[in-house]
């Protein structure tokens, strides 16, 4: 069969057809452009932990307290303030020094209450290892258990006071029977002076030497009790009870106060209630060989009193006193005479009172 020719009406190119047509017979749109993808949602940044939080929580945990509150503070500011993590942290770290502090302070009236015994009774009396020299007492009691007091003050009818405390040498715990021998040495040299109160016939010493266990744990000071033992009781402190008389300045003792010092050597002695140029502080034994100078002799006694007065007040003694000294010139030290005297007198006049705890 053979193919007709193509028609000179016939165009030469073939027309394109679409190859969907509406229905109606519209010539077909392009299609809108898709619209862009929805963004996605922010992913929230990550919060740090503040370094100063953790190191508060582990501080505290291990009883730093001090340490561990300076860093629980440093947290809380510095992570509100750059809006980090750590505040439980550091709360936990403050809640750890609580507790700690806490546990400290029951050790520590736990320990106190076992110096020499029980130290306070449920009928509220103590024990007179508690009370520091110069603070009185009465309802005395001695008991297998040790001796106990009610505290009472100074300026009311009491009982009894106690007179001083005696350092025991540092050596090894020499038993029982040879400790109660040496604080009761030692407590009579220190308050044979009390003899000389208007009531000193009817004072009885009483000592309580330390017990093996407070030796061991560095306690050896024996406790000196002066009970009253006369008609009524007694109406002032001791020291304001010391008869007004001269004695040799060897006889001084703490807490004796001098109306006026002599450089004869006889000291007249009065009642630390009337007005006196000096308090005896310490009276001691110089050591060395050749006398050493007026300065050296200065700061050789100078150094000797400022450790009797820490003894006596720590490091805060009484605002309104000076600090005095006699010592041997050179004759004197030559001629064995080796005695220093720490003194204390008023810092604003002459002293009323008595200021040297004894």
């Amino acid at each position: 069969m053979t193919t007709p020719p193509p028609s000179d009406d016939a165009p030469n190119d073939p027309v394109p057809f679409p190859a969907w047509v509406p229905p109606d017979g519209s010539t077909p749109q392009a299609l809108p452009p898709a619209p862009p993808p929805a963004p996605l949602p922010p992913v929230p940044a990550r919060r740090r932990t503040n370094r100063f939080a953790v190191t508060a929580l582990v501080t505290g945990l291990l009883g730093l307290i001090p340490v561990a509150v300076g860093f629980v503070i440093a947290a809380l500011v510095q992570a509100g303030r750059r809006g980090e993590k750590g505040k439980g942290l550091a709360i936990g770290g403050l809640v750890a020094s609580v507790a700690w502090a806490a546990a400290v302070a029951l050790t520590l009236t736990l320990l106190s209450a076992d110096v020499n015994g029980q130290s306070v009774r449920k009928d509220g009396k103590v024990a007179v290892t508690t009370i520091r020299p110069g603070e009185c007492f009465s309802e005395f009691e001695e008991t297998p258990a040790g001796m106990y007091v009610r505290r009472s003050s100074c300026t009311a009818p009491h009982q009894g006071e106690v007179g001083a405390e005696g350092e025991l040498p540092d050596i090894p715990y020499p038993g029982e029977r040879e400790t109660a021998d040496r604080a009761w040495t030692v407590c009579r040299e220190r308050t044979e002076f009390l003899e000389r109160s208007r009531y000193g016939s009817d004072l009885k010493l009483r000592v309580a030497p330390p017990d093996e266990d407070a030796w061991k744990g560095g306690r050896r000071a024996a406790t000196c009790v002066m009970v009253y033992g006369g008609s009524g009781l007694l109406p002032a402190p001791l020291a304001q009870t010391m008869e007004t008389k001269s004695r040799d300045e060897s006889e001084l003792a703490p807490g004796d106060c001098v109306q006026k010092w002599n450089d004869d050597g006889v000291q007249p002695i009065i009642a630390c209630t009337e007005e006196h140029e000096f308090e005896v502080l310490a009276v001691y034994t110089m050591q060395g060989g050749k006398y050493p100078g007026d300065k050296g002799m200065e700061k050789k006694v100078t150094k000797g009193c400022l450790k009797f007065a820490r003894k006596a007040w720590g490091e805060n003694p009484p605002a309104d006193i000076d600090f005095a000294y006699v010592v041997p010139n050179e004759d004197g030290w030559e001629a064995e005479r080796r005695l220093g005297f720490c003194l204390v007198e008023g810092r604003h006049g002459p002293l009323k009172r008595s200021v040297v705890p004894h």
